[in-house]
């Protein structure tokens, strides 16, 4: 109860800012940003749109991967009229098809460019009971397994890129605080709202995918320490989304 009041008085936390610090404040003390690729998903619209605007504005150059390459192309356009010498590449990337991530990997892996930055940002809440083309509940398909795919696919760039340049490369999951609405079997439940949509409620299968988020984030950062690999894993909350 008391972090989530702290939460949304906008206390300031360890790190020196809290629920209601801006993207710019947080990147006021790295104003250049040109040795750095970031990829961001959910980047047309919300907090991803946000953050791809000051990341090119601090001069980072960023890969938005979209399910419709129109609506990426129109966050693009928004960016560029704002910061003409944005370098900005719009990428297919349908997150609640597992062949779509690897497709797109193989893309990005393609232009040998290096990778300094992964934020995790795309969510769906699925008010309507639907199955993705791999058979997974299309909430969980979106929140987490996309995203576990496409981690895991590109650690092994990011890790190559920290190694060569020595910057610390930051993998940044957007999570929420709806996790904690989750309770029972975790396994189980998914299984039941794959399966059978009567058993599908909207807000907990929500709270189920944002939940694995958390534990994925908290996995992986302890596999990254044991590897000493220059990476690290964050997890970030966002407000609750719609889309």
């Amino acid at each position: 109860m008391l972090e989530s009041v702290k939460y949304l008085i906008g206390s300031i936390g360890p790190s020196g800012y809290g629920s209601k610090s801006t993207a710019e404040q947080v990147t006021q003390n790295c104003p250049d940003l040109s040795s750095i690729t970031a990829i961001i998903t959910g980047a047309t619209s919300g907090i991803g749109a946000e953050t791809a605007r000051v990341l090119a504005k601090r001069g980072a150059r960023l890969v938005l991967p979209a399910r419709s390459l129109k609506a990426a192309e129109d966050a693009k356009a928004r960016i560029v009229s704002e910061f003409p010498d944005s370098e900005i590449l719009v990428m297919a990337l349908d997150l609640s098809s597992l062949n779509s991530v690897r497709n797109f990997v193989a893309e990005f892996e393609s232009l040998n460019l290096p990778l300094n930055l992964l934020i995790n940002n795309a969510g769906k809440f699925s008010h309507e009971h639907a199955i993705s083309e791999d058979g997974i509940e299309m909430t969980f398909a979106t929140n987490y397994l996309g995203h576990f795919l496409l981690t895991k696919l590109l650690l092994k760039k990011m890790i190559e890129t920290s190694r060569m340049t020595g910057v610390q490369g930051r993998i940044v999951n957007v999570s929420s605080s709806i996790h904690g609405w989750f309770s029972g079997d975790v396994i189980r439940y998914l299984g039941l709202i794959t399966r059978n949509k009567s058993h599908y409620d909207a807000t907990r299968a929500y709270a189920l995918s944002k939940l694995a988020n958390v534990l994925h984030t908290k996995e992986l950062a302890q596999k990254l320490r044991e590897m000493e690999a220059n990476v690290n894993c964050k997890l970030r909350s966002s407000r609750n989304r719609q889309n």
